[in-house]
């Protein structure tokens, strides 16, 4: 196949595996007479590897990690359960954050519609500009 058969096939750019290739996630496929690149049926099967891993949340470097792991079937199973944990504890934790952001977030808009509540249309300061202006760490001169 060559690149754009192989991109409708997978739904990725040829920007995109030509990316791949560059960084040594794809291997440098075979060219015809004509210098176009073709496509084996493993190399799909790498690129949809790739795109589905990438679905999932990983970056390029643990998918490069895992591109190594499909060819060591002794250890790859355990290997894989290592790393979808940690996967899973780092999304918990930017979870966790996200959350604590909201509630930050509603408090700030509660003191906003109280005090616009409470101005009745006259100038006052906003107070969450107010508090932000005010810096919780003393300064060092």
């Amino acid at each position: 196949m060559r690149i754009g058969q192989i991109s409708k096939h997978t739904g990725l750019s040829v920007d995109a595996i030509r990316f791949y290739e560059r960084n040594g996630l794809l291997a440098a496929p075979a060219r015809s007479q004509g210098g176009f690149r073709l496509y084996s049926a493993a190399d799909l099967s790498t690129l949809g590897f790739i795109r589905n891993l990438q679905t999932l949340g990983f970056s390029l470097t643990e998918i490069r990690e895992f591109l190594s792991l499909r060819t060591n079937d002794l250890r790859a199973c355990s290997e894989m359960r290592k790393k979808l944990d940690r996967k899973i504890k780092d999304i918990h934790a930017k979870r966790t954050g996200l959350v604590k952001l909201e509630d930050e977030l509603k408090a700030a808009l509660k003191k906003c519609n109280s005090q616009l509540k409470r101005s009745r249309g006259k100038s006052v300061a906003c107070p969450v500009l107010a508090a932000a202006g005010k810096s919780k760490h003393k300064r060092v001169a």
